[in-house]
């Protein structure tokens, strides 16, 4: 990058990603700053095979403080941070190139998408992490920490830029080594005093209490939050869907909804308040309102512009919730055409696929093969199906169809989907 780009993370025994994250950037950074807080694993020796530059310290018991070692030194105009478990996809490296070639911003809000252990179980969110170095750019927050009241301060500006990272740290085996909930609260609930009306901090405290099922201290702690806040801040979309979150966790169903309304009208494009009305609807079985719900999800599509949004709950979530919502009037054959609609455009969707069983159930095998020939190609039938773990009854017997079927065909014959 001639000398434009540092890339600056730190790590504590992060073996396992470390070396898929740094391959991801290794090809644009002018320098690699890893500051390691007491890893007792290889995460060391990986870093230094890409030729990084390892600082080791004590953990601080404070993110940014361990953070803003690797800023320090930091001596390029431009820098990078990412963790160890997230990966830089190559198909948006021209993009980011571009950015800090030919800058529109000071810095950027760079597109953070989480992975779990089911595909469709992925969100999405936007974070600040690429930036013009300067020496009072530093990182705030003893977790959860941010660079942007820096850069506000400083009055540099920030764009969005459509450049991914995949994050892996929300994989069950990981989040569970790592008991990060745990260590969030104690550090979010120590932050809290040093800065007692601190709106994302109250809401970062109410979401890990949620997470760990404490209902009453998080309704405290975010309606606080929302006290703090005006609707016009970013945050405050954030906050609201939290709220509602929580309240329907409390059992609170019809106050949940009323917040969600209170979202909608303020932000109506926000299509995260939909989908989550069509969850609670199908839960207090309102299966018209839910219906309704999910048609407005797919009108809207995915959420444009708001720090955070969970993938496909403009697409194919909603597709497969509108189905449910069919399903349970009566509907089927509708049911069935958006189901089929849903693994068309997103295979690896293994919820969706059962459903297709149950609506189906009593027919043979190949009719059930025939129906779902008519969206998905046989060749993408075998993929899909022989990738997953622990096959049931069902899936076993239309993988073993599926692949009779593809054995019978002539290799010049067409295998793709039929047309509807």
């Amino acid at each position: 990058m001639n000398g434009l780009l540092s890339v600056a993370m730190i790590v504590k025994n992060e073996e396992r990603f470390l070396a898929e994250c740094l391959r991801s950037v290794a090809s644009l950074a002018d320098d690699i700053i890893v500051v390691d807080t007491g890893s007792t694993d290889q995460s060391v020796a990986i870093a230094r095979s890409f030729g990084a530059r390892v600082v080791r310290i004590e953990w601080p018991d404070d993110f940014s403080q361990a953070r803003n070692v690797g800023l320090d030194l930091v001596n390029t105009p431009w820098v990078l941070v990412v963790d160890a478990d997230e990966e830089l996809l190559a198909d948006d490296v021209p993009a980011l190139t571009q950015a800090i070639t030919h800058p529109f911003a000071d810095a950027y809000n760079l597109r953070i998408v989480s992975v779990m252990d089911r595909a469709e179980h992925i969100s999405e969110s936007y974070v600040l992490r690429l930036f013009r170095s300067h020496p009072q750019v530093r990182f705030e927050g003893k977790v959860h920490e941010q660079v942007f009241p820096a850069l506000r301060r400083l009055n540099m500006n920030v764009a969005a830029l459509n450049v991914r990272l995949l994050h892996k740290g929300y994989l069950g085996a990981v989040v569970e080594q790592r008991n990060k909930s745990a260590r969030n609260r104690e550090l979010l609930e120590r932050q809290l005093r040093e800065k007692p009306d601190d709106a994302y901090t109250l809401w970062q405290l109410a979401h890990t209490l949620l997470s760990i099922g404490e209902l009453e201290e998080a309704l405290s702690k975010i309606r606080q939050a929302l006290k703090r806040t005006p609707v016009t801040h970013p945050l405050w979309v954030l906050e609201q869907i939290t709220y509602a979150r929580i309240l329907e966790s409390h059992g609170e169903h019809k106050r949940a909804l009323r917040v969600l309304q209170e979202g909608q009208l303020s932000y109506p494009a926000y299509t995260d308040f939909y989908f989550l009305e069509g969850l609670i609807s199908l839960g207090s079985q309102n299966w018209e309102r839910a219906e309704r719900a999910f048609r407005k999800c797919l009108e809207l599509g995915e959420a444009q512009g708001f720090l955070m949004t969970e993938t496909g709950v403009g697409s194919f979530k909603a597709l497969f919730r509108l189905a449910q919502a069919l399903s349970q009037q009566g509907k089927g054959k509708e049911a069935l055409a958006y189901l089929l609609v849903t693994i068309q455009r997103y295979p690896s969707f293994r919820d969706a696929w059962q459903a297709i069983f149950n609506l189906m159930a009593g027919s043979t095998f190949d009719a059930l093969l025939d129906t779902i020939l008519l969206t998905v190609p046989l060749a993408t039938v075998v993929d899909t199906v022989s990738q997953w773990q622990n096959l049931n009854v069902d899936e076993s017997r239309l993988l073993e169809a599926a692949r009779q079927r593809l054995a019978s065909t002539p290799q010049n014959s067409p295998t793709s989907a039929r047309e509807g």
